[in-house]
């Protein structure tokens, strides 16, 4: 009985300090709700990281930032470390670009069509002559 308690005595030292040292490494898990808010906007910044990386791959918009003097794989390397507000002001500044970015041709023919042809009606309609070459010998 004597070898019994000699052993015990330090295995039930071990063993208590094992369960100290076991309930202080665990911490708990807390758990949370993740808002829908949160979920989007994570999202939404890795859409507008993609939609930059490809941007990035577009001839003109390489041309344009050579032009300027920046290299495009740090340009890429940059995009990739934005943060995400960052991310967000960038997100709006895009969206509040204008959009086409210029006058189409075709759009400025049409116009100019439609004037042309209202100026041809009030031509033939009104008494007072506007374009004198136009007019027809009477």
């Amino acid at each position: 009985m004597h070898a019994f308690q000699k052993m015990a005595k330090p295995i039930s030292i071990l063993a208590v300090i094992l369960l100290l040292l076991m309930s202080t490494l665990n911490q708990l898990a807390t758990a949370a709700m993740v808002g829908t808010e949160k979920l989007l906007i994570s999202d939404r910044n890795q859409e507008t990281r993609s939609y930059l990386q490809q941007m990035m791959s577009r001839k003109e918009i390489q041309e344009a930032l050579v032009a300027c003097g920046i290299d495009l794989q740090e340009a890429k390397i940059r995009i990739d470390s934005l943060t995400d507000s960052e991310i967000e002001q960038i997100l709006e500044k895009i969206n509040d670009l204008p959009a086409g970015g210029g006058i189409d041709a075709a759009f400025v023919l049409i116009v100019v069509g439609v004037i042309v042809v209202l100026f041809i009606i009030i031509e033939y309609t009104s008494a007072v002559p506007m374009f004198s070459w136009f007019q027809s010998e009477k």
